[in-house]
């Protein structure tokens, strides 16, 4: 099968290898499309935490957003059909260890994350899945589409969201408006709050409705906000984003920032001020899979062929006018 990997920083080429095969309680999926997104060129780039700490390695099989159709599936396996519009969720917990046990399977001390480190990625003609680690879109839809690869960022927005347990009349201001932030500003809009966007650059892309006010600057959007979802990882975000709260407001962490920040522990425990860290929403895929065609509209900026995989990152990096970059596989 063909397949796209990352075989040294700054280089992703197509190639020739073994096309696999599902095993007992496993899923063979042909892959139709696979977004790309910060952490792919984190990789690419050779900076990732996971290049750093040994858990991947070049050549790196990457895709951890992806939609496809079910191909074949190993024995044991129930409650899908060949043909079936799937996708999965990125980690693959152990479902043994104390942390899944008691229901956090996003902390699961064995995890394995599908296109990041322990498991294939997506930017191949066919990947095996566990069963358990696949949502089915339903039999209204008949086809992926390129918008579906957008519930793997969306169920960490819902994961935010319920953490964030917003209350009517909430001012609420959502930081960066890449995937991540427009998807919050989406969702955000389905309740009775005020949500307010910092973003450098146009937003023309967002949901109508779905925001009051841009701020090119996080500093320059008033204070006294109740929540502030930090979507866009970036230098100084943190301390910036603690000074619109107001006192006793929460800060949600959904972007990763790369280097480290300094926050003055007095001020939060004197402030009241919550900090709450959003590791991937795994519960959340189901749920994603209903929304995602309401909620991902307008955010693809461009679909390119799985052969293009080098310029697809160039656009990535350089070209984007929307948030999202999409390989076409099939």
């Amino acid at each position: 099968m063909r397949a796209a990997v990352i075989d040294k920083p700054h280089t992703a080429t197509l190639v020739e290898t073994v096309r696999p095969e599902a095993g007992p309680g496993e899923v063979l999926v042909r892959i139709a499309y696979v977004g790309l997104c910060g952490s792919d060129l984190e990789i690419l780039h050779g900076t990732s935490a996971y290049l750093a700490d040994g858990r991947a390695a070049f050549p790196h099989s990457f895709g951890h957003e992806w939609v496809g159709t079910v191909e074949e599936y190993g024995a044991g396996v129930t409650g899908l059909r060949r043909g079936e519009v799937v996708t999965g969720s990125t980690m693959i917990p152990c479902q043994a260890c104390r942390s899944c046990a008691s229901g956090h399977r996003n902390l699961c001390t064995e995890l394995r994350e599908v296109g990041l480190y322990g498991w294939s990625g997506a930017a191949a003609e066919y990947l095996v899945m566990p069963r358990h680690a696949l949502v089915p879109f339903g039999p209204d839809t008949e086809r992926p589409r390129p918008e579906h690869v957008l519930v793997e960022p969306l169920v960490t927005i819902l994961e935010a969201v319920d953490a964030a347990d917003p209350r009517p009349g909430d001012q609420v201001l959502v930081v960066g408006a890449g995937t991540m932030g427009s998807l919050a500003a989406a969702v955000l809009a389905r309740y009775p709050v005020t949500v307010d966007i910092a973003e450098p650059g146009t937003v023309d892309h967002l949901p109508a409705g779905s925001h009051r006010d841009r701020y090119t600057r996080t500093g320059e959007a008033p204070s006294g906000y109740d929540i502030v979802v930090e979507c866009s990882g970036a230098p100084g975000t943190l301390n910036a984003a603690l000074d619109r709260l107001r006192p006793g407001g929460l800060c949600l962490l959904v972007g990763v920032p790369a280097q480290t920040e300094t926050v003055e522990p007095g001020r939060i425990a004197l402030e009241g001020i919550r900090i709450v860290g959003v590791r991937h929403g795994v519960d959340h895929y189901a749920r994603a899979v209903a929304l995602v065609d309401e909620l991902g509209a307008g955010l693809i900026d461009r679909v390119v062929p799985l052969d293009e995989v080098a310029h697809a990152f160039e656009v990535l990096q350089l070209g984007r006018t929307r948030p999202k970059v999409v390989l076409s596989v099939a």
